[in-house]
């Protein structure tokens, strides 16, 4: 029996959702996108010798203002996304994790904070460490990325799981410490029942949806 999980991108416009969402379904790394564009990708997974539907929500162009209610209330888990080459989509994600638990019925929220953009390393204005510290005081996952690398995008979305599964960070079993070796690389190469959530609901006019089939292990 397939288990059904979704997974929204949130982040202020630019810091790489589309690339992040397109790189892990298409495998192929996405730079071009209409930001304008609320995007569902479905995605077939087994993981862990179960099977998965998951639907992954990039909320493309969206930050703390234009963000909907309905953005929150079918969600499983949150990717909250910066950019390290960008302070003010740093200070973004409080605003957006503060948005997130004022529209949900509970404060245990699975969510993973991501520094995305590590390729770029020389325009770095936001340290590993403060958001390594952000998300210990908020008690949520932490991983930095470069959307050009996929091994790197597939452990955030990883994390994403892990977060579902176990919502202390403590027992994430993803190691952490090879993603600074790969920022350069532009093509590498469980869960429990969680909340019974609505799926797969109409989309408006703006939105676009897709589907593929994978296998994590």
């Amino acid at each position: 029996m397939r288990r059904h999980r979704q997974i929204a991108l949130l982040g202020f416009p630019g810091v790489g959702k589309s690339s992040l969402a397109h790189h892990f379904v298409y495998k192929q790394f996405y730079n071009e996108y209409d930001p304008n564009i609320k995007t569902n990708l479905h995605y077939q997974c087994v993981i862990e010798d179960e099977e998965y539907d998951l639907v992954i929500v990039d909320n493309a162009g969206s930050d703390q203002y234009t963000l909907n209610h309905s953005d929150f209330d079918t969600s499983d888990a949150y990717i909250i996304i910066y950019a390290i080459d960008d302070r003010q989509s740093f200070e973004m994600v409080s605003k957006i994790r503060d948005k997130i638990i004022s529209t949900s019925p509970t404060t245990r929220i699975p969510m993973v904070l991501v520094g995305n953009k590590i390729d770029r390393k020389d325009e770095r204005v936001v340290s590993t460490e403060e958001g390594r510290l952000l998300a210990h005081a908020w008690n949520i996952h932490f991983t930095e990325a470069s959307a050009m690398n996929l091994e790197a995008v597939k452990k955030l979305f990883e994390k994403s799981i892990y977060a579902i599964n176990y919502l202390d960070p403590t027992e994430d079993t993803i190691e952490d410490n090879s993603i600074e070796k790969h920022t350069n690389e532009k093509n590498s190469s469980s869960f429990r029942n969680g909340f019974n959530k609505k799926q797969n609901g109409n989309l408006s006019s703006k939105d676009q949806s897709s589907k593929t089939i994978c296998i994590i292990s």
